[in-house]
């Protein structure tokens, strides 16, 4: 009985020290904070700040679980995961932005349909769309995606009724042309047909194209 007394007692104090070594010790506390993913827009510090980890914290009460909310109130972070290092002290505060693929109702708009606010300047090339749902917005970008560069560079927005019914605004030659698209498939058909429409001295002061049916254009 004696013996077994003895030992819980070792086994208490033991425990004891455990808890005041990580919890309560200067030995397990944060040397150093550092990011990663960081757009260049955006300073590490403020996502630093937004964590709400210091350096001298405890490590054992950082909460990753709440930092990480944290930062997902930015629409721009995608994803972020914090990990420490209880032998140097570290802690990395890692993120995955979002990558906007085009410009939905004032917004940046993802491959995913999630909308976000950019954290920097609008990068250059990104199509504007109007369209009723962001699922609609993203089959007018999977179109924009599959033309050509120089249909692409001339473009000033785009727009989706529906599925099939999916036009742009582009520039030609000082002109501004309305182009129907219909659906986004045949693409590379429809954009070959384009060009050999616009190149037909005929069709100089056309301001109308429709390609929902490649193989019967018509021009206005």
């Amino acid at each position: 009985m004696y013996k077994r007394n003895r030992l819980i007692a070792v086994a208490t104090v033991i425990f004891a020290g455990l808890i005041y070594l990580f919890a309560w010790s200067p030995v397990f506390t944060v040397r150093s904070i550092e990011t990663a993913g960081v757009p260049a827009e955006v300073s590490s510090q403020s996502i630093i700040d937004r964590s709400q980890i210091s350096i001298g914290a405890k490590l054992s009460r950082i909460e990753p679980r709440a930092s990480e909310k944290a930062l997902r109130q930015l629409s721009w972070i995608k994803d972020v995961s914090i990990s420490r290092n209880w032998f140097n002290g570290k802690v990395v505060v890692t993120l995955s932005p979002r990558k906007a693929v085009g410009l939905y109702k004032g917004k940046a708009i993802d491959s995913q349909g999630v909308l976000f606010t950019l954290p920097g300047a609008t990068p250059q090339g990104l199509p504007v769309v109007s369209a009723s749902t962001p699922e609609l917005g993203l089959r007018a970008i999977s179109l924009f995606t599959n033309l050509s560069p120089d249909i692409r560079e001339n473009l000033i927005s785009l727009s989706a009724a529906n599925e099939s019914s999916i036009s742009s605004w582009q520039q030609w030659e000082g002109r501004t042309v309305k182009v129907m698209w219909g659906s986004a498939d045949q693409v590379d058909l429809k954009v070959s047909v384009l060009k050999a429409l616009l190149a037909q001295p005929e069709n100089k002061s056309i301001t109308r194209v429709d390609l929902s049916a490649p193989h019967a254009p018509i021009v206005k």
